[in-house]
């Protein structure tokens, strides 16, 4: 299944929440799931070797403060609290991670988990 997923495919979203842990780290993208408040619930090993972070040490943090800091600003974070204001959260864009890490030019789509309040974030490189 993981390898006809694509950062793309429609059913991305509806394929990540009957994952497993071993199958989300065999995707070739980072994936990230927070809760409301950002704390990271999932954090797949792709992203882990994006951002060196060892995914077991994020696990209970919070993504903007305490992981990657550089995203809070208005492209990322104010997305992020605007989406979940709304109630609806479905946006990809261009970004650039450079907290603690070579600068990585990625494409990120994030949107809000449909049965879950949760978010997924999902981390491409370009």
């Amino acid at each position: 299944m993981t390898e006809r997923l694509r950062f793309e495919s429609d059913n991305i979203f509806n394929a990540l929440a009957d994952m497993d842990g071993e199958a989300m780290n065999s995707l070739p993208f980072g994936v990230i799931r927070l809760d409301r408040e950002g704390t990271i619930l999932e954090y797949n090993l792709t992203e882990g070797q994006l951002t060196g972070t060892d995914p077991r040490k994020v696990m209970g943090q919070n993504f903007f403060r305490d992981v990657a800091p550089c995203t809070v600003n208005p492209q990322f974070y104010g997305r992020f609290v605007e989406g979940l204001e709304k109630g609806e959260l479905d946006t990809v864009f261009e970004y650039i991670f450079d907290h603690q890490m070579a600068t990585e030019r990625v494409k990120v789509h994030m949107r809000k988990s449909g049965g879950e309040d949760s978010v997924w974030i999902l981390v491409k490189r370009l």
